[in-house]
């Protein structure tokens, strides 16, 4: 284009913005086409048992929901119940339904087998209450 000298500026700007926005749309779209890591998962539900304070055993009826990937083997443990621990190698969401009883707070981990290591974990914790014998009044009466 033919500008005045001082407004050729305004062109180069101009091709400036363009190969920015050719740029930023370029590495947006190989971010949005990246696949993510895998990371294994594990969801336990629920984490908290409430139970009165003289009561010693809480039961969970818990429900767990994992996957295994990138690892090819893992093993569910739960602490202090060694009958519970089991090895798995099948792909996707793997669900367990478990019933634990317990009197004080356990783990839920996932270990990879080969090295002995914890990859994710998650804590089943038991909260106790004393329950109150009377109700506090909070209001006078309207009778006389």
């Amino acid at each position: 284009m033919n500008y005045p000298k001082g407004f050729k500026i305004f062109d180069k700007i101009k091709k400036s913005i363009y190969y920015i926005t050719v740029l930023c749309s370029v590495f947006c779209s190989m971010y949005a086409l990246a696949k993510p890591v895998d990371k294994p998962y594990l969801e336990v539900s629920p984490s908290v048992c409430v139970t009165e304070s003289e009561q010693k055993i809480c039961q969970f009826n818990i429900k767990i929901n994992f996957t295994l990937a990138p690892f090819k083997e893992l093993c569910l443990e739960i602490t202090n119940l060694p009958q519970y621990t089991q090895c798995y190698t099948k792909k996707g969401v793997i669900k367990e339904h478990l019933k634990l009883q317990t009197s004080h707070s356990i783990k839920i981990q996932l270990i990879d087998p080969l090295t002995n290591k914890v990859v994710k974990e998650q804590e089943l914790s038991i909260a106790r209450y004393k329950a109150s014998d009377y109700r506090i009044k909070r209001r006078f009466g309207w009778s006389l």
